[in-house]
């Protein structure tokens, strides 16, 4: 029933119309009078009769309206629709004038069921209706519907409209004929959904659901806070995004203890997704926030002097890593790759990752202008080797980059240019949201920053040119003019050592999963591969030494100059981690698609074996080298310093 209807019907009882009463068709003989006065002319009102079940007799006559009745009649309404639900069908629709004019012997609600298989024929029809007793003699008169595309619930003088045939009733053929079983639906595969496997070849006829996706990185967030709170109190000197890599490979490594074929469990499915997920959307997702907060966050004083020995390192140090590295293995490994694939894999193992180098250096003391230089290093050379690794593996699957120098012009300028322009549009932003102490002012600032790192980055991708080099470039600007235009710089550090301290715990942790699974989960994996793998570590570690040697008289003669202590520990304390890592993840999903699925497979065990060693060796090692080289003793002045302090307080 319509609410409007239903609010009409209810006003006409209420306020009926000057019109002239309607004369019933039959009279009812007078009652005997009993009582007088008051009570008398309550009596003389004649009382709502009962809502009765349906039945097949003559409809009566409707009777006058009467206010008296509409409470009862929508209670009856009320009813019936509550009757109805319980029964299991759809409201479809409702005669009101037999319920608020109070018909008692056709009051009822009609109502149509959902549709039922097309292989199902002769359904009975189904009636709330009293019917005659199996145990009759007279036959039944009400004819029943040969074939129901729906189950009615109406009175059992009724014939359906779609069937003109009666059917047969029980008494004179015998049982009803049974309803034809429905055939059992076949179960299509989901093209949305991916099978999961415990490793990253091993398919298995399991689904997953997607927003099990979402466990994984909150799990790992808790996980990361309950590390940092315990070791900044049981073990400070152990690198905390070392022990988010070793965490991440132990809960892969218990979740795979559940060794049912399916249904996975949640944590499986999580794991399983991220594992599978693609290395260019880690790279969009989580590289523009690192790189920007990095660059933003970086001294802009120290960044001048040591801008020209950043650069060397960057662009012909990563250059000399990247070859050497790539004829070394390609000399030393057994495996018949052309050089282009080796060169590839170069490229990628020539970036590093300073997030545990420079927290470490952070949390000693050391000089501003070695955090500096490797922070610096590490911001151009990722772009660096993302440029070469586009050219080396689109030489490697026979794809041409065109003219040598206009491809390093597109990469080197258009991607730093567009960055340019994205810093100095945020900087200009900023400058008109400069009110202090203004809640809305500090938080159009932060959303400002945010979508410059990311904006910056697609639009540089989108032109065909380097996305990192356009970030770096973007967060660079900020820092130069942007911190002066802050309402709020203390939250506006806050937020984005968040995203970075988010960023680095769920790389780290994927790191580690996707370690273990490629290292015992695939089935391209042999012995002799992890005795390869520790020698390409070797080899990284020996070109990276050569390189600096080589580089060393250049960096102690530009800038604020360099020395041994220095050189060494920039040496040791090349760690590669995300960068590199969802560069051999684009690798392994782009041979699988050519059918090159075993080489893309043993690319990424190679890429994440040396990134897990230079975290677990070089990574909990580098405070003992820091101490060994000395490189976290105080200067002069501040021993000065603290004498005379320490004379004025005795």
């Amino acid at each position: 029933l319509h609410p409007a209807v239903a609010r009409a019907k209810v006003s006409e009882l209420i306020e009926p119309p000057d019109r002239p009463a309607r004369v019933p068709s039959r009279a009812r003989p007078p009652r005997p009078k009993k009582c007088s006065g008051a009570a008398e002319e309550i009596r003389d009102k004649e009382p709502a009769l009962p809502i009765r079940a349906p039945s097949a007799q003559p409809r009566r006559a409707d009777r006058a309206r009467d206010p008296a009745m509409a409470p009862r009649a929508l209670f009856a309404l009320a009813l019936a629709l509550g009757a109805a639900r319980l029964a299991g069908a759809d409201l479809a629709e409702v005669d009101p004038d037999d319920v608020l004019r109070g018909n008692d012997n056709e009051t009822y609600v009609r109502l149509v069921s959902p549709s039922p298989a097309p292989t199902v024929s002769k359904a009975p029809t189904v009636s709330l209706a009293p019917t005659r007793s199996p145990t009759s003699s007279a036959p039944s008169t009400s004819p029943a519907p040969s074939t129901a595309p729906t189950d009615s619930f109406a009175p059992s003088t009724s014939t359906s409209p779609t069937s003109p045939e009666p059917a047969p009733t029980p008494s004179e053929n015998g049982p009803p004929p049974a309803m034809a079983p429905s055939p059992e639906p076949t179960e299509t595969a989901n093209p949305t959904k991916r099978p999961i496997n415990e490793g990253l070849d091993d398919d298995k006829d399991c689904e997953n659901d997607p927003y099990n996706a979402l466990l994984f990185p909150f799990v790992f967030l808790l996980l990361g806070a309950c590390t940092m709170q315990l070791t900044s109190k049981f073990a400070p000197n152990v690198p905390y995004t070392v022990l988010m890599l070793i965490e991440g490979c132990l809960v892969d490594w218990w979740a795979s203890l559940d060794d049912n074929d399916c249904p996975f469990n949640p944590m499986q499915q999580t794991l399983a997704i991220w594992a599978h997920m693609n290395g260019d959307l880690i790279l969009y997702a989580f590289l523009p926030a690192l790189l920007f907060g990095d660059a933003m966050a970086i001294n802009m004083h120290v960044f001048k002097g040591a801008f020209w020995q950043c650069m060397w390192l960057a662009t012909v140090g990563v250059l000399a890593s990247a070859y050497v590295t790539g004829y070394v293995a390609y000399l030393s490994m057994p495996y018949d790759h052309p050089p282009s694939l080796y060169l590839t894999m170069g490229a990628v193992l020539a970036s590093t990752d300073p997030v545990a180098i420079v927290a470490l250096l952070n949390s000693v003391g050391a000089s501003t202008v070695l955090t500096v230089q490797i922070t610096g290093e590490s911001l151009f050379n990722d772009g660096v080797s993302m440029v070469l690794f586009k050219l080396f593996f689109d030489t490697y699957r026979g794809k041409h980059t065109g003219s040598l120098p206009k491809f390093l012009v597109q990469q080197f300028l258009v991607g730093p240019l567009i960055g340019i322009l994205c810093g100095g549009v945020t900087v200009f932003w900023l400058s008109l949201a400069t009110r202090r102490f203004s809640h809305e002012h500090a938080t159009i600032q932060l959303v400002v920053t945010i979508c410059c790192a990311y904006i910056s980055y697609i639009l540089a991708e989108l032109a065909d040119s380097s996305g990192v080099l356009g970030t770096v470039s973007a967060g660079l600007v900020v820092a130069w003019r942007g911190w002066p235009l802050v309402v709020e710089p203390e939250a506006l550090e806050s937020v984005w050592e968040f995203l970075e301290h988010a960023g680095n715990t769920l790389i780290f942790a994927l790191v580690g999963v996707i370690t273990r699974r490629v290292a015992f989960g695939s089935r391209y994996i042999r012995r002799r591969d992890f005795f390869y793998a520790f020698i390409l570590y070797l080899i990284v570690e020996l070109a990276r030494l050569a390189m600096i040697v080589a580089s060393f008289p250049i960096l102690s003669n530009i800038g604020y100059g360099c020395s041994k202590a220095d050189a060494a520990f920039m040496w040791y304390g090349g760690l590669r981690g995300a960068v590199g890592l969802a560069l051999a993840m684009n690798v392994m999903n782009k041979l699988k698609r050519d059918d090159q699925e075993k080489i893309g497979m043993i690319f990424l065990f190679m890429v994440a074996a040396v990134s897990f060693l230079t975290m677990t060796v070089n990574g909990t090692t580098s405070r003992w080298v820091v101490n060994r080289l000395g490189l976290v003793k105080a200067s002069e002045a501040r021993l000065r310093l603290r004498a005379r302090v320490k004379e004025s307080i005795e």
